[in-house]
């Protein structure tokens, strides 16, 4: 389709073609004498016009002139239209109207015509520009007004706008703004924003680490002492050096301790035995189990968790929305950090911080020197137990089936495993720091340590997951979660297992013991998960085993206490105290020291 300024160029050749047939006319009739003009009456005032500015006619020998013009130089259209006044020059003259004579095509007499004045309607006025200009759509120099640019990637037809219209086509934003662009950037932005969603998890608070401990306080790990749950910060509940296994002979005993003691695990250092319960923490003698004199234990709330001890520190968190450090000695307080709800967890010391989490699904790092804030982390759900801690990593498990491993120097998360099912107890790490176990569900996991979360995989595997199941054509079976090596489950998982495993690494790269609610003890390979062999017991285990050497110590919910060969399961020894035992049994100094669901402590040898 032709441009505006295609039709405006043929428009110009045609009116140039007819000159000279005009011109040929009035030669064959210069011949005939033309008759004389007639006398024109001046033009009634138009009604826009006052009286006094009526225009002044032509003189006869000016319209001789026009009409008897040589047709020989006839001015081309160009011409004319260089001999026009500027446009600046038409503006500032008066608005007067021109007349003008010309053939009236019947018998050749001439009328006069009333040019039209010149008005200014404004800047809106298209201005005669040349015929070559900038592309107001890309910049590209040189184009024709009415075609196309010649830039192929613009390829658009050149017009000219008014004044106003011009300024912002050639604006630095406008020139560089297309829909193109602006679908691009928009799609660059919401990528940004996905990303920084999905890592967000993922991220460190700076602020962190510019906080400083100022103490290097971890739990000691000994032949001789058990200061805090799991007796290491690995969890492992293995004692292999230090005094022979008990023979299974009762020598002390206390049956004294106020309130109940719900499922505070004991903790041992030297000469000190301390035990929580509904009524406050305790101080036992090591010697006897008898209370230690000048000993103040009341607490507001209940120690519903054990406690970590660590030098002349004894850390615990209560029910009072409280985390205390009490003098290990003499009971006085140190500090107290206030906590967003209960505390049901027991803390864990590592290189001068308290780790312990609290309800609303929060845990905690402190300054284990004055208790000050280093940082906090929400999780998914309430923790299920107390915390791990190996090779600069946290590990936990929450009641919502997620298993984290987190920074424990910042808290920034590196690594989610998800379960079905809520997790029950602590996680256990192995020595070398490349796997971790934890039970959920009534079944035992067991996932890489050192594995980080790649962001976005495990929604992008749910949605392959979900295409798989609606048998979508040419979608083939998703893989498992990332980080997971095995899982082992019982033959009623339901009725499974509910507690920590306990972890021997030797030689054949480890060995598992677990006992489950179905009345079993079962010891895996740790590497596979391969079943070694099975012991049943009288009730359902619901502590976890401590393995001493080579001898393996069982409780279950009838109140027996076994011991078990560790390499093959037979039954060394057994007793009964008369009730339950909900919680894990220690051994301090060669002395075990196993707690009953109805508060009494034991001492065997």
């Amino acid at each position: 389709m032709p441009g505006i300024g295609d039709i405006f160029r043929r428009l110009t050749r045609r009116s140039q073609a007819s000159e000279p047939e005009q011109a040929e006319t009035f030669e064959a009739r210069t011949d005939v004498t033309p008759p004389d003009p007639p006398d024109l009456a001046p033009p009634e005032p138009l009604a826009w016009e006052h009286e006094d500015a009526a225009p002044e006619l032509a003189s006869t020998s000016e319209l001789e002139d026009l009409r008897f013009s040589s047709p020989e130089e006839p001015a081309s259209s160009q011409a004319a239209f260089d001999d026009q006044p500027p446009r600046e020059t038409l503006i500032s003259a008066p608005l007067e109207p021109q007349v003008s004579f010309a053939p009236d095509g019947r018998d050749g007499s001439n009328v006069g015509v009333l040019d039209p004045p010149f008005v200014d309607i404004g800047d809106d006025v298209l201005v005669d520009d040349p015929l070559l200009l900038v592309c107001p759509y890309c910049g590209t120099e040189g184009q024709r007004v009415g075609a196309r640019c010649a830039n192929e990637r613009c390829n658009r037809v050149i017009v000219r706008l008014p004044p106003w219209a011009q300024h912002r086509r050639h604006s630095w934003l406008t020139r560089r703004l297309s829909w193109r662009r602006i679908v691009a950037a928009c799609v660059v932005a919401l990528l940004i924003v996905f990303v920084i969603w999905i890592n967000y998890p993922f991220a460190p608070d700076p602020v962190v680490l510019f906080k400083k401990t100022q103490t290097q306080l971890t739990i000691d790990a000994g032949p001789g002492s058990w200061t805090g749950v799991g007796r290491d910060l690995r969890h492992s509940r293995r004692v292999d050096i230090g005094p022979p296994p008990p023979s299974g002979q009762m020598r002390y005993w206390n049956f004294d301790v106020p309130g109940d003691p719900l499922l505070s695990e004991p903790v041992a250092q030297d000469t000190h035995v301390y035990v929580g319960s509904s009524e406050g923490m305790y101080a036992l003698s090591h010697a006897d189990l008898s209370f230690i004199e000048k000993w103040e234990g009341d607490t507001p709330g209940r120690i519903t968790a054990g406690a970590s001890v660590v030098g002349l520190y004894l850390f615990f968190g209560s029910t009072d929305h409280t985390v205390s450090s009490w003098n290990a000695f003499d009971g006085q307080v140190r500090w107290s950090f206030p906590t967003a709800d209960t505390v049901e967890t027991a803390p864990v010391v590592s290189d001068g911080l308290v780790y312990i989490s609290s309800g609303e699904s929060w845990i905690y790092a402190l300054d284990a020197h004055n208790g000050v804030l280093i940082w906090k982390k929400q999780l998914d759900s309430n923790a299920s137990d107390a915390a791990t801690i190996h090779d600069g990593k946290l590990f936990i498990g929450d009641e919502k089936g997620v298993f984290y491993i987190l920074s424990a120097r910042t808290g920034q998360e590196w690594f989610r495993f998800r379960t079905p099912r809520a997790i029950s107890g602590s996680p256990v790490v192995s020595e070398d720091g490349e796997r971790a176990y934890f039970s959920a569900g009534g079944q035992l996991y067991a996932v890489e340590a050192t594995r980080r979360e790649i962001p976005g995989l495990y929604q992008f595997k749910q949605l392959w997951a979900q295409l798989w199941l609606w048998q979508v054509p040419g979608v083939p079976r998703p893989k498992g979660q990332q980080g997971g090596l095995w899982r082992f489950t019982p033959e009623n998982p339901l009725q499974g297992i509910k507690s920590s495993p306990t972890l021997v690494d030797d030689a054949g790269g480890g060995t598992l013991y677990v006992g489950g609610h179905d009345n079993n003890v079962y010891a895996l390979n740790a590497i596979t998960g391969d079943l070694l062999w099975t012991f049943q017991t009288e009730n359902a285990v619901w502590a976890s085993l401590l393995a001493i050497k080579d001898h393996l110590i069982v409780g279950d919910e009838s109140g027996f206490l076994y011991s078990l060969d560790r390499l093959t399961g037979v039954e060394n020894w057994r007793m009964n105290l008369g009730s339950a035992i909900m919680i894990p049994p220690v051994v301090s100094n060669g002395l075990l020291i196993v707690r009953t669901a109805d508060g009494n402590v034991y001492g065997i040898e």
